[in-house]
């Protein structure tokens, strides 16, 4: 046989036999998203426009089809379930009379079903749980649960373990994190976890990445990452009956933004793509969130709570860092992500020099100076001048002392033109709508406070990871070390 042939005999071989070799089963991506209220009253227009937000992304997203089940609210029931607001939808001159003479709250509201197609089931704890069980045996060793909640939450209702809080669910239930976490056990351990919760209180699931959601378990085997619209104890921003989409603020609508480079209304946003490796990571998207979102919502993700709970600052002749180190220092120490954090929020808020962290906490904590009295506070320029169009109005017309006179009634219907006109031609009116305008863009006390309060918590991690490496405790190094880099994967 020459060697020609047998090159060839060899060739034909070697492709028969890859041929009959079984295909390699490509890892999946699978989706869980619990959406909606406890009740109408509690299930607002923006948690549903999330959850469609959401299907838009997933389908331009990947191209093949993928396992996308959703819970929503009261499921498939066909009854109204779902609270929302059009105040456009209101005639002007209602809204003017609702602006001067009584309140723009509710103005517009109704309740409509539900708008979201291919709706699994309601809320329901016991639905959600037997997700978990149906799909234990379907969900096999690499692949990947990507978990969004955009819902209300509670706190904890047992003082001693404050970080079991809770999905608020349909008909006044509830799932809490050990719960979630007994649900997530009955998956295979090689299953990665990815989870992006919005809901009030919604930093308690982070416990989720601790065998039974608690830190003296351990890490669970299974890999679990998080990233939270806020901390375990605070509310978070969003819900809002509203269906003007330009109006929402709240941790998703940045997050995903970040991720795929549009807004929700379509609009282009710069891509924070930190580390300049092409790639929008979890961990960048979290980045930009907390940078650029204008709301009360204090973001944490997991590695924040695994260094709060295996870390500490330095204090005395201690070789850990104190948490009051230098400005320069800690960006020796930061990730891109972090430095363009910490860069970004110093020029928001205006911190300077290397005693930045120092001057960020006075201002959260001012001292008082003995004798000092509270003074009391004064009605914005903006509320003053619309008392004085209300009584500019009532001077021309003191039949507006009650609304349930003939005469307010007659301008909302046959004397429209007058009542608008009277309004609008108020020597206050110009200046009052710009100063309403303007405070629709400027940060009020509390989103302005917790920027500060992003920019310690930012700080503070960055030095107690470095001290987490000073303490030399390689098990708890090893973990964070595994999480951190799961935070860095992507969608």
């Amino acid at each position: 046989m020459n060697q020609t042939f047998r090159r060839c005999i060899h060739s034909i071989l070697g492709i028969t036999f890859i041929l009959f070799l079984p295909a390699r089963v490509q890892a999946k991506n699978f989706f869980l998203t619990i959406g909606g209220g406890y009740l109408p009253s509690g299930n607002q227009a923006s948690l549903e426009r999330n959850v469609l937000y959401f299907q838009r992304i997933l389908g331009e997203r990947f191209d093949s089809e993928i396992q996308h089940d959703i819970y929503f609210a009261d499921g498939n029931d066909p009854g109204a379930d779902l609270q929302v607001m059009d105040r456009m939808s209101v005639p002007e001159p209602n809204r003017l009379m609702a602006e001067f003479f009584a309140t723009q709250r509710n103005l517009g509201l109704n309740y409509r079903n539900h708008d979201i197609a291919d709706v699994r089931d309601s809320t329901k704890p016991e639905n959600l749980k037997q997700w978990f069980k149906d799909k234990s045996g379907e969900i096999q060793a690499g692949d990947r649960l990507f978990i969004y909640v955009t819902s209300h939450g509670n706190g904890s209702s047992d003082k001693k373990q404050p970080h079991n809080t809770t999905i608020a669910t349909w008909g006044r239930t509830s799932l809490s994190v050990k719960e979630m976490s007994e649900s997530l056990d009955l998956l295979n351990d090689q299953v990665t976890v990815v989870v992006i919760m919005v809901q009030c209180h919604a930093g308690g699931f982070a416990r989720l990445m601790y065998r039974g959601a608690d830190p003296e378990q351990g890490v669970s085997p299974q890999p679990r990452v998080g990233f939270f619209a806020t901390v375990h104890d605070r509310p978070a921003a969003g819900c809002t009956p509203d269906i003007n989409e330009a109006n929402y603020a709240e941790y998703s609508s940045y997050f995903f933004a970040a991720l795929t480079g549009t807004d929700r209304l379509g609009q282009p946003v710069e891509k924070p793509d930190y580390d300049q490796d092409g790639v929008i990571s979890f961990d960048e998207a979290h980045a930009y969130v907390i940078l650029t979102a204008d709301t009360i919502d204090f973001p944490i993700k997991t590695s924040d709570i695994f260094l709060d709970e295996f870390s500490e600052f330095g204090e005395g002749e201690s070789d850990l860092l104190p948490n009051d180190l230098e400005y320069d220092q800690v960006l020796e120490l930061a990730t891109a992500s972090e430095k363009a954090i910490l860069a970004g929020l110093s020029e928001q808020l205006e911190l300077n020099g290397n005693d930045r962290l120092v001057d960020a906490y006075n201002f959260l904590h001012p001292e008082k100076k003995e004798g000092e009295k509270r003074k009391p506070q004064q009605p914005p320029e903006r509320e003053k001048l619309r008392m004085k169009i209300r009584e500019d109005l009532r001077r021309k017309w003191p039949e507006l002392s009650n609304l349930l006179n003939p005469t307010p009634i007659e301008l909302l219907t046959n004397r429209q033109d007058e009542f608008i006109q009277a309004i609008k031609e108020n020597e206050s009116y110009d200046r009052y709508t710009e100063l309403k305008e303007q405070a629709n863009t400027e940060l009020n006390d509390a989103e302005r406070k917790v920027k500060y309060d992003r920019f310690l918590r930012v700080a503070d991690h960055i030095i107690l990871r470095e001290n987490l490496k000073r303490k030399q405790a390689d098990d708890q190094l090893n973990s964070l070390n595994q999480i951190l880099e799961l935070e860095r994967s992507s969608l």
